[in-house]
């Protein structure tokens, strides 16, 4: 070999190693990159959007087994009602005894052509009731409290109310020892006066005065 073609041999050498080393550190470089590149994209990806809102597929957390104790309880929809407390019913012609003092009766009644004045009223053959109280116990009874209903049949059906003619209804106060009168008027077909029950209620809580039978 000749000194020409070994310098020109070991000239080529070491340009090949640098672009071997090029070549590693380019590579290198890439590597890097995709390394940086997955970093970022994936801690992006991690961060909510503080402007999005809730997610669609988001279930809400179901409501704990065990009741409030503090809510009220839910009303049962089966459930009625009790009824007003109510005497033993006595017939037409009796007296009506509390056992406390005070003692309710049917003075008066008589069939009347009943006359509707009034917004609901409906006019018809009616019965006029003239009603007393009478009051021996210690203290006033408050008259304008007392509620007076009549009723029709076995399956009490509610008789209407009139005004005329006559109605004057019970008002005031009832000193003890007192006794006072007050006038009603309900519109009750004359084939159906067989089984009427009349019913005064004079005080909330207290048992109702009971008429029941024939009227007319």
């Amino acid at each position: 070999m000749s000194m020409v073609e070994a310098s020109n041999g070991s000239g080529r050498s070491p340009r090949r190693r640098i672009w071997l080393w090029a070549g590693i550190a380019l590579a290198l470089a890439v590597v890097v990159a995709i390394i940086v590149y997955v970093a970022l994209t994936s801690g992006n990806g991690d961060e909510t959007d503080p402007g999005a809102g809730p997610s669609s597929s988001a279930t809400p957390t179901a409501p704990s087994g065990d009741a409030d104790p503090s809510a009220p309880p839910t009303p049962d929809p089966a459930a009625t009602p009790g009824t007003m407390p109510e005497l033993a019913p006595v017939s037409p012609d009796a007296p009506a005894d509390n056992g406390e003092g005070l003692v309710a009766r049917i003075s008066a009644m008589k069939a009347v052509d009943g006359e509707a004045v009034q917004a609901g009223e409906i006019g018809g053959p009616a019965v006029q009731f003239t009603l007393s109280i009478t009051n021996d116990t210690d203290e006033a009874i408050d008259l304008g409290l007392i509620a007076v209903n009549a009723y029709i049949g076995e399956a009490r059906t509610p008789a209407g109310g009139l005004v005329r003619p006559g109605g004057a209804p019970f008002e005031g106060t009832l000193k003890a020892g007192d006794s006072a009168e007050g006038v009603y008027v309900y519109t009750i077909p004359e084939d159906e006066r067989g089984d009427v029950t009349l019913t005064i209620d004079y005080r909330a809580g207290q048992p109702a005065f009971v008429f029941r039978g024939p009227v007319g």
